[in-house]
């Protein structure tokens, strides 16, 4: 093989004019090498250096904070399955001397046993035994027999604003 000095390949016929490229502020002609990046973030975006100061930059990352804040619930938030359904009376202290299901007194007929609601309306908790004269004068039992059907439930605590569930025996 004859031996040949080295050339360099031929320039193409049509390349790209480099200064067509250029994105400074500086004419083409004097564009030498690639642009370097601003010294900060407001030369970037040619903006006041007044945004340095404390006060409005801590404004600033505080709107950022709150924006993020309210982008994010807004986004990920939530979630619920819809509105919780209750099945039953709400509030109610069950009562364990209650083994079948019954009707609500009134409801029913006197002749058969019944479940009377009373709601404690004051602020401190009572005993369910506290109920009885209400179950008596609202169903006309004696209170003897009221006490006979509840013998575990008497004793049993009720807290402000929840239902006490009464067993009442049959009229005879």
């Amino acid at each position: 093989m004859p031996e040949r000095p080295f050339q360099a390949p031929p320039i193409p016929p049509h390349a790209p004019d480099l200064a067509t490229f250029s994105h400074g502020t500086a004419p083409a002609s004097e564009h030498v090498g690639p642009e370097l990046p601003p010294d900060n973030i407001l030369d970037a975006f040619g903006l006041s250096p007044r945004l340095l100061a404390k006060k409005t930059a801590l404004a600033i990352m505080g709107g950022v904070l709150i924006a993020g804040v309210l982008l994010g619930a807004m986004l990920f938030g939530g979630g619920s399955s819809g509105p919780a359904t209750s099945s039953g009376l709400g509030g109610l202290v069950p009562n364990p001397d209650v083994r079948t299901q019954m009707g609500r007194c009134g409801v029913v007929s006197p002749s058969s046993p019944c479940l009377i609601y009373v709601v404690n309306h004051t602020q401190n908790d009572r005993l369910a035994e506290s109920f009885i004269p209400d179950a008596m004068r609202l169903t006309g039992r004696t209170e003897y027999l009221i006490r006979m059907e509840n013998p575990n439930y008497t004793k049993t605590r009720i807290p402000p604003g929840y239902i006490a569930q009464i067993k009442v025996p049959p009229q005879r």
